[in-house]
């Protein structure tokens, strides 16, 4: 009786101190704005399956990634144990869980999957520690509310290794009969250890391993809100809530309204209750962080950070209980001001939250990378350009340089603000059809963009790309000077409105022809077009040039002479990569033309940012350049490559950048997939006789 009284008050406590923090964290996500994240259950079950209980992306992540693993799995396989140690607090110590007492059918089995489990997950925090105290990577940062839980960690597996110990001793002492293999760990020591101790010794021994054990469960659980850890609790919940819908589509402002206030973020009153779930799910492993290209660089943007100081403002601060008090005020409402100024008691993070500054913010390159090497999926991307868009839209705080290619944009249509009549020019001489001329049944329309149309460099492509779909035979228009810019750089700089206005405009012209299939060589205007437009009614079938071309290889509709083999390496568009899972195809393209491709370190999924995305070509950059970064990984293959492609033509004109500045236009290429194509048709005998030069 005593026993069980003195288990529940653990217990309570445990609980009191426990909800005492997790009511309110609770509580901040009612108030928060609404998200639809209840949909598709069977996609969102099998991603936990796979990122959460599979560990898929931990797998991929080396030392630090194992141990995480050996003790993830190992606290899967020890809750069961867990909750009945909790249950036997109440109910008594002979509880057990159906079917999984001593002489049941799962019993054996379970204690002896546990013991191996018990033992794995000493191992890992063996490699935690010396991870953290002698190898001292940059990340995990040191932290000793880490070191404090694997202490814990390691405590309740060798009291847990203890108590079985006892128990296995007493069963041989008493003749008990059980099944050694069930014992495989805790048999040993019994054997090794116990064997010599007396029957009281060992029941003290068992009695006090058993409290500990059930003190220390008590306490870790008491702890995780107070704690980094508290991911143990949503780590899963927020890998079931990933987002399911196209990572390239960002969310549509409501400006049409009348009574609209939507004008991105500057408080926590503006994010979604999923922001909230994935600043408390942050591990703070700094995953995110060590592939970030603009912190590489020397850039003040540090996505670990954000999820901590975010965290910190809506529970550290005080910002919560402000927003549970404006929701008891205003019937359950955080009312934003009219002039988007933020609500009484809330402050403004752009100016109070270093991890969030202008600076900081302006440093992002949208790449993604942050995002796919979290382990929980937090997703930065959204939040940030959120923030971007108050500071572009309200308060007018945007790089300076970043006006001309607004301005640029309202009136040209594209970035460079040349005369839109003349973006149909370069295709003249190629006797490429318009739509307006009315050219016939077509295949597909041939999205050009601004870069292909008003960049020198670019235009080569635009070239190339036209004699590949004339060799194919296949019937396509442009639209020339009715085609305008997609709008990709001002919506991710946070120019929201300037990309409604270019983006409902061009969904009216491809509507007007009743365009069904589109091709285009950007990797931006294509994840725009497909992505997004359909936020305006735009519904197409959209191909990257490198989908179109690998199939029209793969189909033998074009057919490439041979050349002498050359050494290449393939940079990696992120709006092609992370954004829309294309990697493959690009490849194949290439090593259909003969090229002999070396994979750099940092490719595909963990591929570096050419540093142009997220609007970021349209601002100066100061200090170490993401491009001079890339071109690095480049040139420390083992052998230096002759030509370094790409499917991009920002990326094109980043790594063209890189190479001039070091001078090695004559050791280095910078092509475009299509070029190289185009080149193998006109049979070159080496790719480099006919290639454009590397110039912007």
């Amino acid at each position: 009786m005593y026993e069980r009284l003195a288990a529940l008050a653990l217990l309570g406590t445990a609980a009191v101190f426990f909800f005492k923090k997790a009511i309110p964290l609770y509580k901040y996500l009612t108030v928060a704005k609404p998200i639809d994240r209840f949909d598709n259950p069977g996609a969102r079950l099998q991603g936990v399956l796979v990122y959460a209980l599979g560990q898929k992306r931990l797998f991929q992540k080396g030392y630090g990634g194992m141990l995480h693993v050996m003790i993830f799995w190992g606290f899967c396989v020890l809750s069961i144990a867990n909750l009945t140690l909790l249950i036997r607090g109440v109910a008594g110590r002979t509880f057990n869980l159906p079917l999984l007492g001593p002489d049941q059918l799962l019993g054996a089995p379970y204690n002896a999957v546990k013991e191996m489990f018990l033992v794995l997950v000493c191992v890992g925090v063996a490699m935690a520690f010396y991870r953290r105290l002698v190898i001292k990577p940059k990340f995990p940062e040191p932290s000793m509310d880490a070191l404090f839980i694997l202490s814990m960690i390691g405590s309740l597996m060798l009291v847990e290794i203890l108590f079985g110990a006892a128990e296995h001793r007493l069963l041989v002492n008493e003749k008990a009969e059980f099944l050694t293999w069930a014992y495989p760990v805790t048999g040993f020591l019994s054997n090794n250890l116990l064997a010599d101790m007396s029957a009281d010794t060992l029941h003290t021994l068992q009695n006090v391993a058993w409290w500990v054990n059930y003190a220390l469960v008590l306490a870790f659980g008491a702890y995780l809100p107070y704690s980094k850890h508290l991911h143990v609790i949503t780590g899963i919940p927020n890998v079931y809530f990933q987002n399911r819908r196209p990572y390239g589509e960002l969310r549509k402002l409501d400006l049409d309204g009348e009574d609209s206030t939507d004008y991105g973020a500057s408080t926590l009153a503006d994010f979604d209750w999923k922001r909230y779930h994935d600043w408390y799910s942050c591990t703070e492993c700094g995953r995110c962080t060590s592939m970030c290209p603009a912190f590489a660089s020397g850039k003040p943007l540090h996505p670990k950070k954000i999820s901590e100081q975010l965290r910190e403002e809506l529970v550290e601060h005080g910002s919560g209980d402000v927003m549970l008090a404006l929701a008891l005020k205003n019937g359950g409402k955080i009312e934003p001001s009219e002039d988007g100024s933020p609500p009484e008691g809330l402050r403004m993070l752009m100016d109070n939250v270093e991890a969030v500054s202008e600076e900081a913010l302006f440093s992002c390159t949208t790449c993604r990378a942050c995002e796919q090497a979290c382990p929980v999926f937090i997703e930065y991307v959204q939040e940030i350009v959120d923030m971007r868009r108050y500071l572009v839209q309200v308060e007018g705080r945007f790089p300076q340089e970043v006006q001309r290619a607004f301005t640029n944009m309202e009136n040209n249509s594209n970035p460079w603000g040349i005369g839109f009549a003349t973006r149909g020019d370069w295709a003249k001489e190629f006797d490429v059809k318009l739509m307006s001329e009315d050219p016939g049944e077509l295949d597909l329309l041939y999205w050009v963009g601004c870069s292909g149309s008003f960049d020198d460099r670019n235009k080569k492509v635009s070239q190339a790309l036209v004699k590949i779909l004339k060799a194919a035979g296949l019937r396509f228009a442009i639209l020339g000077q009715e085609e305008g810019c997609t709008g990709d750089s001002a919506r991710r700089i946070g120019n929201e409105y300037l990309y409604q206005v270019l983006a409902a405009q061009n969904v009216e012209v491809l509507n007007g022809y009743n365009v069904k299939k589109i091709v285009t060589a950007c990797p931006h205007c294509f994840n725009t077009i497909k992505n997004e437009y359909h936020q305006f009614g735009g519904e197409y079938e959209v191909l990257h040039h490198s989908e179109l071309i690998a199939d029209l290889i793969a189909k033998k509709k074009i057919q490439l002479s041979s050349v002498d083999p050359i050494l290449g390496t393939f940079h990696d568009s992120c709006y092609l990569g992370r954004y829309n899972n294309i990697y493959d195809q690009p490849r194949a393209v290439l090593q259909a033309t003969g090229m002999e491709l070396q994979e750099m370190t940092l490719s595909r999924e963990k591929g570096r940012c050419c540093g142009a995305g997220g609007g970021r070509m349209w601002m100066e950059e100061h200090g170490v350049k993401v491009n001079d970064l890339r071109l690095q990984d480049a040139l420390e293959l083992s052998r230096q490559p002759k030509v370094i492609a790409s499917s991009c033509p920002f990326c094109l004109t980043m790594m063209s950048d890189a190479v001039a500045s070091k001078d090695m236009g004559d050791q280095v290429q910078t092509l475009d997939i299509a070029e190289i194509v185009a080149n193998a048709l006109e049979a070159p005998k080496n790719v480099d006789t006919e290639a454009a030069p590397a110039e912007k």
